[in-house]
């Protein structure tokens, strides 16, 4: 007997339930980190990895290519501990080395959080201002409340999608750098790496690996990950996402540094203005190239200020011990969401200071250079306490890049210490 023919019909369906299937595992699996990933790339971040690009051409590319494993093992090690005992990081550092440890932690991560607000807000307006014409002071207050009304009024799953999906529109930078037409070759050589013992180098080297691994992404994803009410018993689905949005934020910030290198390196042009930091685009030719920075910076604005925000109030919430979470009302966790209005409040007040706005944001940068290595410290002691972490201790590979990171950070931190006390 010749077998039943499957029907067309029957094969779609199939086909279907397979399409249906995996889009539900991909997004399963993908969430915060990819989310913190992208964040990374804020404005801050952006003109970082501009400055860089202007400064040194593809001289620093090697450092992003190093810091890249750094970062993904730190977030994992930070989310891991979350995950396990069940609570943030402040409360977990609070709990195994007092609160004093904790209030510094979180004092010196609300400095630094509300310096890089300051400059993504100064960023961001000073971008509407070009596209405008109009000055950019102007911006400040409308960007403020925006952000603020959305985190507030909106609930957590649509803030979540919602900056998921704006995590994908920093292609722009991926296809400037190839319309700038760079010399491959030269950019294949900045990924070996090379030292110049310049305080300016320097600076440069820590502003890259503290704008790439910044504290509040620790504190962002340790948090939403609980948000995810995920559990450790799935530790390959942090994995992955850990893993993709590290590779993800990494690969943007190495093509905004290749197209600044093959436009405003080669002709020589220093980044003191939007307007300057936009020729990385002009490859797309005249005010469209404008148009198109001024969409990277408010599109990674949008993204990244939500979490700025949001990681400091986790990180004073959980200090403090109230009750936190974007998944809660706002008269549940009325300490939560007055930290996260009153950081963009005092945000925005800086950005109002008579400072460049780029200079502003390349130094919040490096200061968050000088802050990491603490916070890696702190994780690095946790994740190998065996009362703490139990059989989800760190292995060796984990410990060895986290080990690595402080030791590169503080050799670093150090040297410029040393070089501008003998300027002085």
């Amino acid at each position: 007997m010749k077998a039943p023919l499957v029907s067309r019909k029957t094969i779609s369906n199939k086909k279907s339930k397979v399409l249906k299937s995996l889009k539900y595992e991909i997004k399963k699996e993908i969430g915060p980190g990819v989310i913190t990933g992208g964040a990374d790339n804020d404005p801050a971040g952006i003109v970082t990895y501009t400055t860089v690009g202007a400064l040194y051409g593809y001289a620093l590319l090697w450092v992003l290519f190093i810091c890249t494993p750094l970062m993904i093992v730190i977030q994992e090690m930070a989310s891991r501990l979350a995950l396990v005992k069940k609570k943030g990081l402040s409360t977990i550092i609070k709990e195994h080395y007092g609160k004093r440890t904790a209030m510094a932690v979180m004092s010196l991560l609300f400095i630094v959080n509300i310096a890089t607000i300051g400059a993504d807000i100064a960023g961001m307006a000073a971008v509407l201002g070009l596209i405008t014409g109009i000055n950019w002071y102007f911006y400040i207050i409308p960007i403020t409340v925006f952000i603020g009304y959305f985190v507030v009024f909106k609930k957590y799953r649509f803030i979540r999608n919602f900056l998921l999906a704006l995590t994908g529109l920093l292609v722009v930078y991926i296809i400037s750098s190839f319309l700038s037409n760079p010399n491959w070759y030269h950019v294949a050589l900045g990924f070996i790496p090379k030292f110049i013992p310049t305080t300016g180098f320097i600076a440069a080297i820590i502003g890259v690996i503290g704008t790439t691994i910044s504290p509040y992404m620790l504190f962002w994803q340790a948090s939403e990950e609980l948000e995810e009410h995920k559990t450790i018993l799935r530790p390959k689905e942090l994995g992955i996402d850990t893993a993709v949005g590290m590779c993800w934020s990494n690969i943007i910030a190495a093509f905004i540094i290749i197209a600044a290198g093959s436009t405003l390196f080669i002709y020589g042009v220093g980044v003191d203005s939007a307007e300057q930091a936009a020729l990385a685009l002009k490859p797309f030719g005249g005010e469209f190239a404008y148009l198109l920075f001024s969409i990277g910076i408010l599109i990674s604005g949008f993204l990244a200020l939500p979490v700025l925000a949001g990681s400091t109030a986790y990180a004073v919430s959980e200090t403090f011990g109230w009750r936190e979470g974007l998944d809660e009302k706002v008269f549940s966790a009325k300490g939560f969401y007055f930290v996260f209005m009153l950081s963009l409040l005092v945000g925005s007040f800086l950005a109002f200071l008579p400072v460049n706005p780029i200079h502003f944001l390349y130094y919040t940068q490096i200061l968050d250079g000088f802050l990491t290595p603490f916070l890696a410290i702190i994780l690095l002691l946790l994740c190998n306490d065996r009362k703490v972490m139990g059989r989800y201790r760190n292995n060796k590979i984990s410990n060895f890049f986290g080990i690595l990171l402080v030791i590169i950070l503080l050799f670093f931190d150090l040297f410029l210490i040393l070089q501008i006390l003998q300027c002085l």
